[in-house]
């Protein structure tokens, strides 16, 4: 497997070039760029099977590669490589791509080779939108054939189903995806989601109408009707009296 490493400082590629020769034989370092420009050259001249990738350098972010290759020109895999915030990982995590935290391991490069796939156009420009402050966001759901990209506007509420969560969008397509509904607690950090139950999470832009009946119920512009969780009443109530419709 032959590999382009690319990090604007010398001491962290000198730190990876160490555990990639000692450790996976299988990979030979073709050669390695300090920024953008010069791995776009180097790609294009060595054709690597792999990158890794640094996100933060100057002039140009490891995120913007995708703005220099055609979509059918991406044919080499991408193992990011960040020393990002909790806030960032949570964006590689809704766009479906894996990553690397420094200083990295041997045991997480391991991972990594393990289950690395090609890397899409979408899923790269999913994820320069979601790392932007004010960008839209998107998550992708892993289908039976293939990555979707959905807008999380698009979304009405979550359902649990077991080991499965249905998700029901704005125009009526419910997707299922083989994940239990506590992963996508992680929406609340991103948008007007909110989890009111053990078994819903909604999105507070799509309610249209709170019942005080049963304890508490909510009304989704599909007609759909939802209890809110002893548990979660309270800050379910003190969210929404804050929320602006």
């Amino acid at each position: 497997m032959k590999v382009l490493l690319v990090d604007d400082e010398a001491n962290a590629r000198m730190a990876l070039r160490g555990v990639l020769e000692t450790h996976f034989p299988q990979i030979t370092i073709a050669d390695e760029a300090r920024d953008l420009p010069e791995a776009v050259r180097k790609i294009n001249q060595l054709q690597p099977d792999l990158v890794f990738l640094d996100i933060e350098m100057p002039g140009y972010s490891g995120l913007e590669l995708v703005n220099f290759f055609d979509a059918d020109k991406i044919n080499f895999k991408i193992v990011f490589v960040t020393a990002y915030s909790e806030y960032a990982l949570q964006a590689f995590e809704m766009s479906a791509i894996d990553y690397l935290l420094k200083p990295v391991r041997k045991e997480q490069i391991e991972r990594a080779l393990e289950k690395i796939q090609p890397t899409s156009a979408p899923q790269l420009e999913a994820l320069q939108q979601n790392t932007q402050g004010n960008g839209e966001k998107r998550i992708g759901l892993q289908l039976g054939d293939g990555l979707l990209f959905v807008r999380l506007e698009q979304i009405m509420y979550l359902r649990a189903d077991g080991s499965y969560t249905h998700i029901h969008l704005t125009d009526g397509q419910r997707l299922t995806v083989t994940k239990k509904l506590l992963e996508y607690e992680k929406l609340e950090q991103w948008g007007d989601f909110m989890r009111i139950h053990r078994s819903h999470i909604i999105n507070l832009q799509q309610i249209n109408k709170i019942l005080k009946q049963d304890g508490g119920t909510v009304v989704m512009n599909d007609g759909e009707t939802f209890a809110i969780s002893s548990e979660k009443k309270h800050g379910f109530m003190a969210r929404f009296e804050n929320y602006k419709l």
